[in-house]
């Protein structure tokens, strides 16, 4: 009896032992599985200049003359770019010009976020996104403001300032406007005003909402509209 209460405490020993193991080489695989994962999120940002100066004091880098800054599928140009090698946080100026896919924005200046793929453009802002028809003919929008902050992983953005939106024959205006890529819609606040230039059509409300695909408008509060006869 007390052999056999041996052999059976030698057998729950080498089997917790197994289990003890598994476990490890399981967590040491997930590991790995996790590291490479973050170093696949990982971002690399390609930089070029005329001229760099850095101050290591300052951890502060300074690019001048032909600056060109490439992440993934974006593709800023500049006069004069300063990073903080730290935070990743750029000051960017002279023609800035951001490039992504179907959307280009210029202005005066820009603050680049690079770890969180965050732009803020601010000061003569224009930005076109590129887009067609269902004939496949060019039917681009335009957005001017004052500031413009994009994220070019979703390339949803928002804009404040005077914003004015043109597409076909609308001209839309508003204080500020929401883009959001997935749904494909503009959120509008603030003294917006819609003017259709062909049909002599004009709206005005507090709030509005452009549904881009299907070429609706949806406006709301203190509304008032305006239909010229013929």
């Amino acid at each position: 009896m007390r052999k056999l209460l041996i052999a059976g405490l030698i057998v729950l020993l080498i089997s917790s032992l197994t289990i003890l193991l598994a476990a490890q080489e399981q967590s040491q695989e997930e590991g790995i599985t996790l590291q490479e994962n973050n170093e696949q999120k990982e971002s690399e940002v390609e930089l070029t200049a005329d001229l760099v100066n850095y101050d290591k004091d300052k951890d502060l880098m300074v690019f001048t003359g032909n600056v060109i800054i490439i992440q993934e599928k974006t593709t800023l140009t500049a006069g004069v770019a300063s990073f903080n090698v730290n935070t990743k946080i750029g000051q960017i100026s002279e023609n800035v010009k951001l490039v992504k896919e179907d959307i280009s924005i210029t202005g005066e200046k820009l603050e680049a976020f690079l770890n969180d793929k965050r732009y803020i453009f601010e000061n003569e802002v224009e930005l076109i996104q590129e887009r067609e028809n269902e004939q496949g003919e060019p039917d681009n929008i335009t957005w001017q403001c004052q500031k413009l902050e994009i994220f070019t992983e979703t390339k949803n953005m928002t804009a404040t300032g005077e914003v004015i939106i043109t597409k076909k024959d609308y001209t839309i205006s508003a204080r500020e406007a929401i883009y959001n890529d997935e749904e494909d819609k503009i959120s509008l606040t603030g003294g917006v005003k819609i003017e259709e230039i062909e049909n002599n059509r004009k709206i005005s409300g507090d709030v509005a909402v452009f549904y881009i695909g299907d070429d609706r408008l949806e406006v709301s509060g203190n509304v008032r509209s305006s239909i010229i006869l013929d």
